[in-house]
């Protein structure tokens, strides 16, 4: 099983380009990794995996920062995550942050650009050209692990994205469900609804497109 996100990433590979990304202090970068969970429907796992971040590399130097995220989770809003990536990302990990330390309150409109694009106004093929504006972390992959995350990304996409929710709801819209390792739809009709709305084409991509969804 290899769980594809909204846009077609692995999605192991984006927990691990998050990290790597917060680690290295690239704001732009970390935050579009997170959104790309909680959009794909991992919101509880993407706080986890900030919160996490926070307690490994942040929590000893920097105990009012933990109290400022606690806080902003508990008032949860779409821009929380933003928040709490540009905090963890303008902050020393080895340095004890001072009596008068300030924090950054992202807004919501700042986000936008993070939110989901709609598909409606795409030309269906060139969406990931799109939307995809960063690869993930490459990995060192042999031969027939390189041919495999190409086989199901340009031939059984649709199965591994259906483990992300927003990819599981957008199925479930039009009567499709998960059967035998693949997508049944309940009609031809409704297959066909479905690829005029999310049909991406994955395996008519560009090999950029390709190796950067795929860790390659």
């Amino acid at each position: 099983m290899m769980p594809l996100t909204r846009y077609l990433y692995n999605k192991c590979s984006v927990v691990l380009s998050l990290r790597n990304a917060i680690h290295t202090a690239e704001y732009d970068v970390a935050v579009f990794w997170a959104y790309e969970l909680y959009y794909s429907g991992f919101k509880k796992e993407a706080i986890n995996i900030l919160l996490d971040i926070y307690k490994k590399r942040y929590s000893k130097n920097h105990p009012k920062l933990g109290m400022y995220i606690q806080k902003k989770i508990s008032d949860m809003k779409d821009e929380t995550i933003a928040t709490i990536v540009k905090n963890l990302t303008i902050k020393r990990p080895d340095l004890m942050e001072t009596a008068d330390v300030k924090f950054i309150n992202v807004k919501a409109y700042h986000i936008e650009p993070y939110k989901t694009l709609d598909p409606v106004n795409c030309v269906k093929w060139k969406y990931l050209q799109t939307a995809c504006k960063y690869a993930v972390c490459k990995e060192k992959l042999q031969k027939e692990e390189i041919e495999t995350r190409l086989s199901i990304f340009r031939k059984n996409w649709l199965y591994q994205a259906s483990f992300s929710p927003i990819w599981m709801d957008r199925i479930k819209q039009v009567g499709g469900i998960v059967k035998e390792g693949s997508i049944k739809f309940p009609t031809e009709d409704d297959e066909e609804t479905f690829y005029d709305q999310y049909g991406f084409e994955p395996d008519e991509q560009p090999l950029e497109v390709q190796t950067k969804c795929m860790g390659i």
